[in-house]
């Protein structure tokens, strides 16, 4: 089955009328300032603001402050934001020029962020308690934010990996409690249960479940636990492949289950994933740390049958230059922030823009690329909608 009018339209009508509350608008608005408030609070902690009285480059600043070489992509990405979004410092040179070469200068000073940090904070909080596992992972990085960037640079990907368990909980929060990032899995769901007449399934990247528990959960929910033949659950963290295999096995024992490591950096084959395997690949906010993301999709191609599709519920970047808010932790994690740049279909590491998503489909071979809901359609009524479900046909 294809990405059909009906589909888009309907998908688009739920994520407007359903998902995408009144609460979630109002959050998510208020996360982009908060961000932008942590960042602040960074940027005077460092002293940036006399360190930019003269133009510098993010490399010259990451050697300033003894930062490991590729923290100058934080500080890039958070110098462009905070020049966006605050217009205390400003970039020199043309608006998409991100290189090394470009070069960023004090406008005006940063006031102190705490009185406004404290009134959003509670803002967050008087939505509800879950919403403020966005701005617990926000503090996290910003409590961490030097740490993770000179003195124990691998610090954050432990943490990312499931291989430090003191922060389990607060990676749990931070993929399965905030609504802000809960509700990827949510249209992943829906979307897989449009295009899914009966199949296969792998899931990469499953993390802490977040994908297989709304898609199951959907399912059941409609009676059409039949549509899946098999669930091949994979992760890079065994740890979270044991955990997920412990709670999905007891919670839906008629299912069939397949369980097993998996490093979407690594060819198919050689992960015991065989040409024309599956009928559906599915991914909730993984697909876009690939190294290589056209070499990734075209794993993805090989490994589906004819007429089989991806299903990526995705963080899109809408402005192809944006950091967005998760990144201020994110940026921290070598791994994240080393995904490479290419000029065409990945100007910026990780997240990927809807036309970036396009072109590497195109690249990949599929037959056709679709992104959900109308994102164009949406912005009106949700100005900093950020979350879609990407959809490649075989």
């Amino acid at each position: 089955m294809t990405v059909t009018d009906r589909l888009r339209t309907d998908f688009t009508t739920w994520c407007r009328d359903t998902l995408f509350t009144p609460d979630v608008r109002e959050a998510t608005r208020l996360v982009n300032r908060y961000c932008d408030l942590q960042l602040t609070d960074v940027y005077r902690e460092l002293g940036l603001g006399d360190r930019l009285s003269t133009p510098k480059s993010a490399p010259a600043l990451a050697q300033e402050l003894g930062f490991v070489d590729t923290a100058s992509i934080t500080l890039r990405d958070m110098l462009r934001r905070l020049g966006e979004r605050t217009g205390v410092v400003k970039l020199e040179g043309p608006p998409d020029q991100l290189g090394d070469g470009a070069t960023y200068v004090r406008v005006k000073d940063a006031e102190d962020p705490q009185p406004e940090l404290t009134k959003v904070r509670a803002a967050i909080a008087k939505l509800g308690a879950d919403y403020t596992a966005a701005t617990d992972f926000i503090d996290f990085g910003r409590a961490n934010f030097v740490r993770s960037l000179k003195d124990e640079p691998d610090f954050m990907d432990k943490l990312l990996s499931g291989r430090m368990s003191d922060f389990a909980e607060l990676w749990h929060r931070a993929t399965n409690v905030d609504p802000l990032q809960d509700l990827h899995g949510a249209m992943g769901a829906r979307v897989i249960d449009g295009l899914l007449e009966r199949g296969t399934i792998l899931e990469i990247g499953g993390g802490t479940g977040n994908g297989a528990r709304h898609l199951f959960r959907h399912l059941a929910a409609e009676g059409k636990l039949d549509k899946v033949e098999k669930f091949i659950f994979t992760d890079i963290s065994m740890r979270f492949v044991l955990a997920s295999k412990h709670e999905f096995t007891k919670a839906y024992p008629s299912v069939t289950w397949g369980w097993q490591f998996f490093d979407l950096n690594k060819p198919f084959g050689e992960q015991k994933v065989e040409p024309a395997s599956v009928d559906l690949i599915y991914a909730v906010n993984a697909a876009h740390v690939a190294m290589n993301i056209v070499d990734f999709l075209e794993g993805c191609h090989e490994a589906l049958r004819p007429g089989g599709h991806v299903v990526f519920a995705e963080r899109v970047r809408i402005n192809q230059y944006e950091m967005a808010p998760r990144e201020l932790t994110l940026n921290l994690s070598v791994y994240h922030r080393s995904a490479p740049e290419h000029a065409s279909y990945r100007p910026m590491h990780c997240y990927l823009a809807p036309k970036n998503w396009h072109e590497a489909m195109r690249l990949a071979g599929f037959s056709a690329c679709d992104v959900l809901p109308d994102l164009e359609g949406l912005a009106g009524d949700f100005p900093d909608q950020y979350a879609a479900v990407v959809v490649g046909t075989k």
